[in-house]
């Protein structure tokens, strides 16, 4: 481990030397499935900052570097990752990185209600668990729950209580006829439009709806009980670029404050994890929400329980 991180150190030394004014930037090779806005956002910065070419690839086995949209994406790419090789992303909590080193947090995102500011409700909104509330059948609305976000979400409920209770609410608000969209812009789209009332999507929608015109309201749920689901997003050096001198380079400057704050900034929804980093109007920092602790090991085992299931429940 600690030649690894000399080697490390030398790598982002040569690459500082080579990225000098003047002298062309490096080609580093990203997997950015965090967001499309993120990752223009680090496409537009590692050229600013002088540090890499940043080249977007779909496949992440073609990729130097890999930025997922939560530990539970990244832990599905086992061979791509190398234990060690992440950065220590200093002045961010413990909780929020991998004992393991395969990837580090880049900010954060959480699962959000958003609530038309017209729908008649009988009541607000305020919990997961209003999502099965037969109160509001057919008024919430949901992004595929065994894609993109939704099995992380059902997964981590999982470990809070347990499969059968996150299976139980799944079922529940699939009897309620809740609305099914593609994602969460779909989500935003179907409570903007007020197709339905409410909907649970992440803090990038909440984030543009409170801005929309149409002034959705944002919720984040459980703030009385377990708290809300945040997930911070994970980044990771891959087998492929753990040799190159310009991937740590890239991964150096991701994993600490000058990045975050500039990836707040530039991404809305996207929560930063740091106490030092401004909070941009209209998001909550991570630091300021009750949110439960997970086991991100415990999170993808249970995820790959429940992911098959989930899809029967809703397409069965």
């Amino acid at each position: 481990m600690r030649s690894l991180g000399v080697t490390w150190w030398l790598a982002v030394a040569l690459a500082a030397l080579s990225c000098s004014s003047g002298a062309p930037l490096p080609e580093v090779k990203v997997h950015a499935s965090v967001s499309p806005i993120a990752a223009q956002a680090l496409v537009t910065l590692a050229v600013n900052r002088r540090i890499a070419r940043v080249v977007l690839v779909d496949d992440p086995a073609e990729a130097d570097l890999a930025w997922f949209g939560d530990p539970v994406q990244a832990l599905r790419h086992p061979g791509l990752l190398v234990p060690g090789s992440a950065p220590d992303a200093s002045g961010v909590e413990a909780r929020w990185k991998d004992l393991a080193r395969r990837f580090f947090p880049v900010g954060a995102r959480a699962r959000i209600l958003l609530v038309g500011p017209r729908a008649s409700l009988p009541a607000q909104p305020r919990n997961l668990r209003d999502l099965a509330d037969p109160r509001f059948a057919g008024q919430q609305a949901l992004s595929r729950p065994d894609q993109g976000e939704g099995p992380a979400t059902f997964a981590a409920l999982a470990l809070l209580s347990s499969e059968d209770a996150a299976l139980g609410l799944a079922r529940a608000i699939a009897a309620q006829r809740a609305q099914v969209a593609p994602d969460g812009p779909g989500v935003q789209a179907r409570v903007s439009s007020g197709k339905a009332a409410f909907g649970l999507a992440g803090s990038e929608q909440g984030a543009a709806g409170a801005v929309s015109v149409a002034a959705l309201e944002v919720v984040y749920p459980d703030q009385a009980g377990f708290g809300t689901l945040v997930f911070p997003t994970a980044a990771a050096v891959t087998q492929r670029g753990v040799e190159k001198s310009a991937v740590h380079a890239l991964a150096g400057w991701l994993s600490g404050s000058d990045a975050e704050q500039l990836l707040v900034a530039r991404t809305p929804g996207l929560m930063p994890l740091r106490v030092e980093v401004p909070v941009p109007p209209g998001v909550r920092s991570a630091r300021d929400l009750r949110s439960p602790v997970l086991d991100w090991e415990r999170l993808s085992e249970a995820e790959r329980r429940v992911t098959p299931q989930l899809g029967l429940i809703f397409h069965p």
